[in-house]
């Protein structure tokens, strides 16, 4: 399969028979095979994870249907047949597609996709937002217990491909989320996102002992569409 990374977390799926593009707002979106079906998901409405530009795809691609968090209706309020308005745990099935949603730490969705036997998680905005310094002790145990809840619900699961937040502004708790989702799933690739471009957070990771029983999995990015060629 064919992965890109597009920006921030916005990546593609190319598959045998479909491709997946998750949480695109803006950037260089690939040329792909118009033969195939094409699958948009936006995890919620912020302004670096959903942009309506992901509708003028249809002018390109007739086979196209869109998979949108519930909270994307209240910004767009568009309804058609080709769009599907998705809430925190759900499970729906949509063509040759399983899917399930997870509730968001933040607003919105996480996403674990059923296709062509792969299991594909994207975390939308879930993750364990610690912010030191800047929200109260209160306020970052009510995230971490979250965040905690929802990772409870997939541990031990096994995920082909995940892509996870890693994010440079937490400081010293960037590593928070990420490490305990990989630390309580069965994941064999991973994909560090949400890094606002500033992709030496990565490396930190790999450098430091969380990543010890892990660093083989993570997979590392430089530079917005780069393009990787994976087997599983």
């Amino acid at each position: 399969m064919k992965i890109t990374y597009i920006n921030h977390s916005s990546f593609s799926i190319e598959l045998d028979d479909c491709t997946l593009l998750f949480d695109c707002f803006e950037g260089e979106i690939p040329e792909f095979d118009k033969n195939k079906k094409l699958y948009v998901f936006s995890s919620h409405g912020h302004h670096d994870h959903f942009n309506s530009v992901i509708f003028d795809l249809e002018s390109n691609y007739k086979d196209i249907k869109y998979i949108l968090s519930s909270d994307i209706k209240n910004i767009i309020n568009k309804e058609a047949n080709n769009i599907t308005y998705i809430d925190v745990n759900e499970d729906i099935s949509l063509d040759k597609l399983e899917i399930k949603t997870l509730e968001s730490s933040d607003i919105g969705v996480a996403f674990i996709v059923n296709v062509e036997g792969k299991t594909i998680y994207h975390a939308g905005d879930l993750n364990w937002w610690h912010w030191e310094g800047e929200n109260s002790d209160k306020e970052n145990k009510e995230a971490e217990s979250m965040f905690k809840k929802e990772i409870d619900k997939i541990k031990n699961n096994h995920f082909d491909i995940a892509f996870v937040p890693l994010d440079p502004r937490q400081g010293e708790q960037y590593y928070l989320g990420f490490d305990t989702f990989m630390k309580n799933t069965n994941t064999k690739i991973v994909f560090p996102m949400h890094c606002w471009g500033k992709y030496s957070i990565i490396k930190k990771l790999l450098e430091s002992s969380h990543s010890n029983t892990y660093k083989d999995k993570i997979i590392c990015i430089n530079h917005k569409n780069q393009e990787f060629y994976i087997e599983i």
